[in-house]
């Protein structure tokens, strides 16, 4: 008899994973929503969103097929005006925000010294290329001099690279510039006016940088150049009609260049009008725990502004880890082919696996696990990736017309059997039944494929075409 291996994949739309096995991501997750009552999926995002941007700079994971990848994140949040979007998200980058302002003022000293060292050193270039002209006009040897002129030359003060970690609606240009002259890791946040902005659709190297590659940037007034080792996370929250009008503008565009494949997406259910007062006190204990984690890790970026191409450390998967991810990425990718789970959604699949790897190393770091990702860690990354995959189907893959019309007529059908009915005439159907079935074609195509589901079946009775179920 033969044996069925049990899914290592949670089922098609198993619901948001509510609880993780980490102790203090669970604790803030849990302040944050019963202060907030915002709904936990955008809690979530808000979460992923701060620790990619704390984490990439400073590490990389390396998969168990020997790949080693970044850690950033593609993150796209889609939510109604007054879901709180924005104001939780603000509850975890507070801590980002603050550590740069306080090394926004540490930096314009540093920039008024350099400043000054530039002018002493300009003065001192002067009197140096003065003496070679002098020399020159003499016709004596100027080999001095102009060793003197290169060994001053290649002191020339270098201005003090910012740490600059948070990026809002910005540029393409300025993005890019911020990431070459300044901190090398960095994230964009965006609004509405994001998803029509050339940071966002700069599709070659938004792809290009998910994957850790170098990119070049051509200007045409200053000198290009090239960006090797940066790091961007990409946090995207828009309402559902910019979202909509995207789509429609530049969707295909997007999805075909792969990079809609490489987001985490979540779409979540309003909590809107469940947000009811319970006299209880406010507490942020646990934020303020999260925030001294975060500054912890802000204050290892610090030495990237030094070292932009130090080398990152590698978080690993346990034997057990490695083991359910190959057989993760596997059922993904079997799930490509016809009727499997992605068969529409290939792009998707071929970036799941990965995105499931660096969630799981996001979380693990942040908690500060020893040694390396855990089974349990894996898992939990899994339900929530494979969560996120449903909410991609839903906003990327229309449900076919057919799906629809089944939807509705079974629902239909329910109702009458409600009602004490077990079967019904097709013509009643046609006449009273859903508005979009009462074409002939269009019912018995619908008809057809829910018989095929053994959902009904046929008969005569009086006459007459009658449908049971």
């Amino acid at each position: 008899m033969p044996r069925f291996k049990r899914s290592c994949l949670p089922r098609v739309n198993a619901g948001f994973p509510t609880h993780s096995p980490f102790p203090l991501i669970n604790a803030v997750l849990d302040e944050v929503e019963r202060n907030e009552k915002a709904p936990r999926p955008l809690l979530m995002f808000g979460l992923l969103t701060a620790l990619s941007v704390s984490i990439q700079g400073l590490f990389d994971v390396r998969k168990p097929t020997g790949q080693c990848v970044p850690m950033c994140l593609l993150l796209l949040t889609v939510a109604e005006s007054g879901e709180r979007k924005s104001s939780t998200a603000e509850k975890f980058l507070e801590p980002i925000r603050s550590f740069q302002k306080k090394q926004e003022s540490i930096w314009q000293e540093q920039v008024s010294e350099w400043k000054v060292k530039e002018k002493i050193w300009l003065i001192k270039s002067k009197e140096i290329e003065k003496k070679v002209r002098s020399l020159c006009r003499k016709q004596e040897s100027t080999a001095e001099a102009e060793l003197e002129l290169m060994k001053h030359t290649k002191e020339c003060p270098a201005r003090p690279r910012k740490f600059k970690m948070l990026y809002d609606d910005s540029t393409s240009e300025a993005l890019f510039c911020g990431l070459y002259e300044n901190l090398s890791s960095a994230g964009i946040i965006s609004s509405e006016g994001g998803l029509k902005g050339r940071a966002f659709n700069d599709l070659p190297k938004q792809n290009a940088m998910w994957s850790g590659d170098p990119i070049v940037v051509d200007r045409k007034v200053a000198e290009s150049y090239q960006l090797y080792g940066a790091r961007l996370t990409f946090s995207v929250m828009t309402q559902p009609v910019a979202f909509n009008a995207y789509m429609k503008a530049r969707g295909d565009d997007a999805r075909g260049s792969g990079l809609w494949a490489r987001f985490l997406v979540c779409d979540p259910s309003s909590t809107q009008g469940t947000r009811l007062l319970d006299g209880t006190t406010v507490s942020y204990e646990h934020i303020h725990r999260y925030a001294e984690r975060i500054e912890q890790l802000l204050t290892c970026n610090l030495d990237l502004l030094s070292h932009p191409c130090k080398k990152r450390s590698e978080v690993v998967f346990s034997p057990a880890a490695s083991k359910l991810w190959v057989e993760v990425f596997n059922e993904i990718e079997s799930g490509i082919t016809e009727n499997g789970r992605f068969e529409h959604a290939a792009d998707l699949a071929s970036k799941l696996a990965d995105n499931i790897a660096r969630v799981a190393a996001l979380f693990h770091v942040f908690e500060g696990d020893d040694g390396s990702i855990s089974l349990e860690s894996l898992r939990f990354s899994v339900d929530l990736c494979l969560w996120c995959s449903d909410e991609f189907f839903h906003l990327f893959i229309p449900t076919p017309e057919i799906e629809l019309d089944v939807i509705q007529l079974k629902e239909w059908l329910r109702l009458k059997r409600s009602e004490g009915y077990r079967w019904v005439k097709r013509n009643e159907i046609m006449q009273y039944g859903p508005r979009r079935l009462r074409s002939k074609k269009r019912l018995d195509a619908c008809l057809d494929e829910m018989a095929l589901r053994d959902l009904i079946s046929f008969s005569e009775a009086r006459n007459a075409s009658v449908v049971e179920f």
